[in-house]
C-alpha cells in the first residue's frame, strides 16, 4: 500500500523522468524503497542506475524486487561517508533534510566533484523559506519519521533556499528551480555545470 500511495503522489516520477537523461549513469542518494530508480530504468534501458540508502531493510527490498532490471543495482551506505562514483546524474529527493547543515553541504560538495561533464544534480526538499507553506512539509515528515516510514538519527534541518544558493555560488552552476506545489515548500533544484 505504500508503494501504490507513494508512486500515485509522484505521478509514477513523470518529472524525474522528463528532467533526467535518457542514457548515463544516475545515482540515487536516499532512494529508499528504490522506486524512482525502478521507474527510470523501465523508461530507458540506457540508464544505468545506483541507490544508496541508509536503511538496511529498505536496501533489501529494494534489491529483491521482483521488476528489477540488471542495470539497476542497490547498496545500504552513509551517505554522509560514502565515496560516490562519477556520475550522469546525482538525484537527491527528500533526504538532505535528514542530514545536519554541515552534512549537506559535504553530500552536495562529494556530488558536485563526481558529476560527469555536462552532468546534472536533481535536487527535491523542503525550503524553510517559504514559511506559510512549509508546515505542510512538516507535517508530512512528521507522519513520515513517527510511523515508521523513515528512520532519522538527526534532528531534521530543512534547507533554507537562500542558503542553499549561496553555498552553491562558489561551484559556477547553472540553478532552475522548479516550484509543483501548492500545498507543501517542497521545490527542485536542477544544478548543471556551465
Amino acid at each position: 500500500w505504500y508503494m501504490r500511495i507513494k508512486v500515485k503522489l509522484e505521478d509514477n516520477y513523470r518529472l524525474f523522468n522528463e528532467l533526467l537523461p535518457l542514457e548515463g549513469k544516475i545515482t540515487d542518494i536516499g532512494c529508499g524503497y528504490g522506486f524512482l530508480a525502478n521507474m527510470l530504468s523501465f523508461v530507458s534501458d540506457k540508464r544505468t542506475l545506483l541507490g544508496i540508502d541508509y536503511d538496511e531493510e529498505k536496501i533489501e527490498v529494494a534489491q529483491h524486487c521482483i521488476s528489477k532490471k540488471p542495470n539497476v543495482n542497490f547498496i545500504a551506505a552513509d551517505i554522509t561517508k560514502h565515496e560516490f562514483e562519477n556520475s550522469d546524474a546525482f538525484i537527491l529527493s527528500d533526504v538532505l533534510h535528514y542530514l545536519t547543515g554541515e552534512q549537506q553541504l559535504k553530500v552536495l560538495d562529494s556530488c558536485i566533484n563526481k558529476l560527469n561533464e555536462g552532468g546534472m544534480i536533481v535536487i527535491r526538499d523542503g525550503n524553510k523559506d517559504l514559511q506559510k507553506r512549509h508546515w505542510g512539509t512538516r507535517y508530512t515528515e512528521f507522519f513520515s519519521t513517527n510511523f515508521g516510514f523513515n528512520k532519522t538519527q538527526n534532528k531534521l534541518e530543512f534547507l533554507s533556499g537562500k542558503e542553499l544558493m549561496r553555498n552553491l555560488e562558489k561551484y559556477k552552476l547553472h540553478i532552475e528551480v522548479v516550484d509543483t506545489t501548492k500545498l507543501t515548500s517542497n521545490l527542485i533544484y536542477i544544478l548543471r555545470r556551465k
